[in-house]
């Protein structure tokens, strides 16, 4: 098991593909499916970084930077999520309860208890917001709450960028209709938790899940705009991304820091309609020139005060790769 995580670890593609295959064949895992449309969006943020206008507003330094931070994110989420989906994959084919081995992963107290009360209760929707709350607490321990990651997010382009690109999410529906959500304050686990919750109620609203499925079905991820628009000129992941080699994370287990009763109150249910997102796509291009103006057109240089945690994080010369084309 540990071999086929590891095999479909190793960059954005492999993971959207795994989330996408797991989730066709176990539909009621209904996060899968929802994780595998985040990925995708995932993929494209990392290669605009590569494009002309990113090129000229930020620094080498800063694009390897926001791309490190985008990679090691959804890597340490299927780290931690894709060893739960095959352990139900084992416990549906044996018929019996393999969950005792998540511990060996390093899951969750609190996951191993949802995905037993799961078997029992049958609620596709709880357990979808459970492994949206996990994994946003998982990520905030091991990476987010970095003394050097909060640096970043206190940075003047931070705060540029939290009402800007990177804070989109879209959906592709029929005839290049498009839908989306955004957040605002992205250090904080529960807006993230609260975007995951409306980007779940949007992916399976019943007007539209079956025309995302097909968009799934039908497009082969590549991380590039062009997955969503043939016109886009942008280019695939995998030629502008080398792939990282990550370190092991700590296992220390989230659930123990929090109250039970608060993150209850997580699964409270939203209510929400579906949000055309066309603008959030068009904006980009002003984005860029804001920012340009902002800077006055000279790069921005957050990166290089924070290329140390680069180096002594990854291993291998990534941080000499990664965006400095």
């Amino acid at each position: 098991m540990k071999d086929q995580i590891q095999f479909a670890n190793v960059d954005n593609i492999s993971r959207t593909k795994a989330y996408e295959q797991f989730g066709r064949h176990y539909p009621e895992i209904r996060w899968a499916a929802l994780a595998g449309m985040v990925s995708r969006n995932a993929g494209w943020n990392m290669t605009d970084l590569t494009t002309t206008p990113f090129r000229t507003v930020l620094d080498a330094a800063t694009r390897r930077w926001i791309g490190w931070i985008y990679e090691r994110a959804n890597w340490l989420i299927f780290a931690d999520a894709y060893p739960q989906l095959l352990v139900y994959q084992q416990t549906v084919q044996k018929r019996r309860d393999c969950f005792d081995m998540l511990k060996s992963f390093g899951v969750s107290s609190f996951m191993q208890r949802e995905w037993r009360r799961f078997m029992v209760e049958q609620d596709k929707n709880r357990l979808m917001t459970a492994l949206i709350i996990n994994e946003q607490f998982v990520v905030q321990d091991r990476l987010f709450d970095a003394r050097k990651m909060e640096q970043f997010f206190h940075s003047a382009f931070y705060n540029i960028q939290e009402f800007a690109h990177f804070s989109h999410v879209i959906m592709p529906g029929l005839n290049q209709t498009i839908y989306g959500e955004n957040v605002t304050s992205f250090a904080n686990p529960v807006a993230r938790i609260q975007l995951g919750k409306r980007l779940a109620k949007l992916l399976y609203d019943p007007k539209l899940r079956e025309q995302f499925f097909a968009f799934t079905k039908k497009t082969e991820p590549t991380g590039s705009r062009r997955d969503y628009n043939s016109n886009e000129d942008a280019l695939p992941l995998r030629l502008c991304f080398p792939r990282c080699h990550h370190r092991a994370s700590n296992m220390v287990d989230w659930y123990t820091k929090k109250k039970p009763n608060e993150i209850e109150r997580l699964f409270k249910l939203i209510r929400m309609k579906p949000r055309r997102g066309e603008g959030r796509i068009a904006v980009t291009k002003a984005e860029i020139q804001l920012l340009s103006w902002i800077e006055g057109k000279q790069k921005i240089s957050l990166g290089t005060k924070l290329i140390f945690y680069l180096e002594v994080t990854l291993q291998d010369d990534l941080v000499h790769q990664v965006f400095c084309r």
